[in-house]
């Protein structure tokens, strides 16, 4: 589930999305699941 002001980003290519949605379900890019940005790593 993704949740408002969330940021993922791809491991493979670096495409990062903030998500102004929140929804079920899992963001995907390159055929790969996205992995979220951990609040450290945003500054």
């Amino acid at each position: 589930m993704t949740n408002v002001g969330e940021i993922y980003v791809c491991k493979i290519c670096g495409n990062a999305v903030e998500v102004v949605v929140g929804g079920a379900g899992i963001l995907v890019c390159c055929g790969v699941p996205m992995e979220i940005v951990e609040d450290e790593e945003e500054e």
